[in-house]
Formats: structure tokens, sequence, C-alpha cells
């Protein structure tokens, strides 16, 4: 029961966010990149594990992927900007954020 009530709320917040981009995707955007995911997985791991040093970790990590994140985002919207069409920039921008995330994890022993 607890994966399904994880499932949907997922679903959900995922659905409110691209309803509110539609119309506003200033506010859409914001609300995207407000931490609604980490603190969802930290209720969830709190729920299941009761944890309090998971969840420092996992915080830890979360923090340490905001770089990546910010450099993927530059570089999507420069594409877009530049007309390259979306599965292109999309494919481009995810190996280029893997590429980051493997380099960022050369310099800290993260995984």
């Amino acid at each position: 029961m607890l994966i399904l009530t994880k499932i949907l709320t997922s679903a959900v917040t995922i659905v409110l966010i691209t309803e509110i981009a539609k119309r506003n995707t200033g506010l859409g955007g914001l609300i995207a990149v407000l931490p609604i995911n980490i603190i969802l997985s930290l209720i969830w791991l709190y729920i299941e594990k009761k944890d309090l040093i998971l969840l420092a970790k996992f915080s830890l990590s979360a923090f340490i992927g905001i770089f990546p994140t910010i450099l993927f985002l530059i570089i999507l919207s420069y594409l877009f900007n530049r007309n390259i069409p979306f599965f292109f920039t999309l494919i481009i921008c995810i190996f280029f954020l893997f590429f980051i995330i493997y380099l960022q994890n050369k310099f800290i022993k993260l995984f």
C-alpha cells in the first residue's frame, strides 16, 4: 500500500507542475525546482527507515547534485533557444548530466 501511495503522490505532483507550467511557465518552473521531490523522498525514507543518518547522507547527496542539475538546465535552455530538436537536446543534456556526475564523483567519492 505504501508503494502505491508513493507512486500516486509523485504522479499527482508531476501532473500539477505541468498543468501549472502550461498556464504560467515562470511559476511552473519555480515550483518544479522547489525541493518537492527531496521532501517527498525524505518523508518516505523516514516513514520506512526512521534513520536520521540515512536522511543526512541523502540530504548531502541531494545538495551535491545541485551543481550538475544547474549545468543541465543551462545547457538545456541554451539548446532549446537555438531551436535544436527536443529529443536530441534532451539526449545531449542527459549524457552531459551523467558525464558531469561521473566527473564530480571522481573528485567527491559519493557513490
